[in-house]
């Protein structure tokens, strides 16, 4: 369908030009994969990102990688366990291509040198086996990192730090063939330049700031997708926010909070109420391990305003909170919680983008040029909700899968290029009004008053006041991402997975299930 008009950024003077084969735009687990397997063929390779090689989401990953490597598993059995959280959404081709490659990804992460625990396995909610490759107990997402980023610097990988994609770059012929970026210069203003090649890969994340409360990092403004909106690519599901349902929370507090890894509740850790009453008996046949769609919505019903509840891990006792989840006990110690002592308190939190640029596994998108890989991306995959520790997996499969297939086949040279349409951008000061508006309007639930009252706030944001810096630049794509956002949640006219309407049952056949793609408009 035709999207909702969106605002482009304003554009300053040009300034300098680089030029390569590929250009990555994103440094997580799979912009990095992407760019070492496309210059294992020998394409030249020029990764940006926004912040140093240690931002983004995956070093904080603390869950793990799924992959059906344990006894007694299988990849049919992690199949139906991705497709029963995905709500009837899901691609079952591309699950199933998922769940078979998922234990060559361990090897290979193995072989670079990876520290992984694949013998004690851990459980997630919605698994039906132990099937989750961990590292330090729940620092997974670092030591993912650590053996990428060390493979990267030994690579021909050229990487512009401190370096955002403003924008895409087309040729005469319609090909995405680079980017107008910027280089962080003084004072918070932008250099901005031109990047050309032959293909550009997204691998930006997703925009957990657009909510005010989020497990996503500061640089996690739906860079990506925003960019990829104003160029004309398809967008799919973008209504399926999930929300992790333990997130620590901390009066008043806004932002990134930390996360408290679902396979806490795996080793045995269970939601309660503030009478100590357990949250999910009866609910799901999973209890506290039910997909993450149905304990946050089950929680949000438990739950006042501004209200949390909690999670009573003080039966697993101190030795094995300590050994096998260190990263939860020292956030937890440092905020005054003891977690074998007490209850720790928790909230859903926004976490996850299930939709995304429209792509397969491959990368390949709507505009030829453009490839998309990782959580900018919806592949089928996640379906209408994401199954736990399939995104760190997606993230490896989808970033080699994608630099293979550019490093044997890459378009021909780009024409001559086109610049982007210039326009009013976002005034930074807004963002926390939006931000609180996205959490009132497009949380767990959600009514079509709630979302017209979002609409109507988002349309009387202000225009950006100054030169173009970062600021304006994240403020611009939040801006983009809630108004696509709020635009979904409202073609959606039923309940599924992460996407639940007030008092509506949710469905899950995959009998009717649709999905709501779009193409955004340009606001002048």
């Amino acid at each position: 369908m035709t999207g909702p008009e969106i605002r482009h950024l304003p554009h300053p003077a040009l300034r300098w030009e680089r030029e390569a084969d590929i250009v990555v735009v994103g440094s997580g687990a799979a912009g990095m994969t992407a760019a070492l397997a496309a210059a294992w063929h020998g394409r030249r390779v020029l990764l940006l990102t926004k912040e140093d090689l240690g931002g983004g989401a995956t070093p904080l990953a603390q869950g793990g990688l799924a992959a059906a490597i344990g006894p007694g598993d299988d990849p049919a059995l992690h199949q139906r366990d991705t497709l029963d959280a995905g709500a009837g959404l899901c691609d079952p081709a591309a699950v199933a291509a998922l769940v078979a490659e998922a234990p060559a990804e361990i090897a290979r992460l193995t072989g670079r040198g990876a520290g992984l625990e694949q013998t004690a396995l851990h459980l997630e909610g919605g698994h039906s086996r132990r099937r989750i490759v961990t590292a330090g107990g729940d620092a997974i997402g670092a030591e993912v990192h650590r053996v990428l980023r060390t493979a990267l610097l030994a690579s021909p990988v050229q990487v512009l730090t401190r370096c955002v994609a403003l924008d895409a770059l087309t040729d005469d012929r319609g090909s995405v063939s680079g980017v107008l970026a910027g280089l962080a210069g003084d004072g918070g203003a932008l250099l901005a330049g031109t990047v050309a090649a032959r293909a550009v890969v997204l691998a930006t994340g997703g925009f957990g700031q657009a909510y005010a409360t989020t497990t996503s990092p500061a640089g996690l403004t739906g860079d990506g997708l925003a960019l990829a909106a104003r160029a004309g690519a398809e967008l799919r599901d973008l209504e399926f926010v999930q929300f992790h349902p333990t997130v620590l929370w901390q009066e008043a507090a806004r932002g990134q909070c930390p996360l408290i890894t679902e396979a806490l509740r795996g080793a045995g850790a269970v939601l309660v109420d503030a009478a100590g009453r357990p949250v999910m008996a009866g609910l799901h046949p999973l209890g506290d391990l039910a997909p993450r769609d149905v304990v946050s919505a089950a929680m949000h019903r438990r739950m006042g305003p501004g209200d949390h509840l909690w999670l009573d891990a003080t039966a697993l006792g101190r030795a094995a909170l300590e050994r096998d989840f260190p990263t939860v006990t020292a956030l937890c110690l440092a905020r005054g919680i003891d977690p074998a002592a007490e209850p720790i308190p928790v909230a859903p939190g926004a976490h996850y983008a299930c939709g995304g640029i429209r792509a397969d596994l491959d990368g390949r998108t709507s505009l030829d040029g453009l490839v998309a890989v990782g959580e900018v991306a919806s592949t089928g995959v996640h379906g209408a909700n994401r199954l736990a520790s399939n995104s760190l997996t997606e993230a490896l499969v989808t970033g080699r899968r994608a630099g293979d297939r550019l490093g044997r086949d890459l378009p021909g040279p780009p024409g001559r290029l086109r610049p982007p349409p210039a326009g009013p951008g976002a005034d930074p000061a807004v963002r926390p009004a939006l931000a609180a508006a996205m959490s009132q309007g497009a949380g767990v639930v959600r009514d079509r008053a709630g979302l017209r009252r979002l609409q109507m706030t988002l349309a009387q944001a202000p225009p950006a006041r100054a030169d173009l810096d970062l600021a304006t630049v994240e403020a611009t794509n939040l801006h983009a991402m809630s108004v696509l956002v709020a635009a979904s949640a409202l073609a959606r006219a039923e309940s599924r997975g992460c996407h639940r309407w007030r008092g509506a049952p949710p469905v899950t056949s995959a009998e009717r299930a649709r999905h709501t793609v779009l193409r955004a408009g340009a606001a002048a």
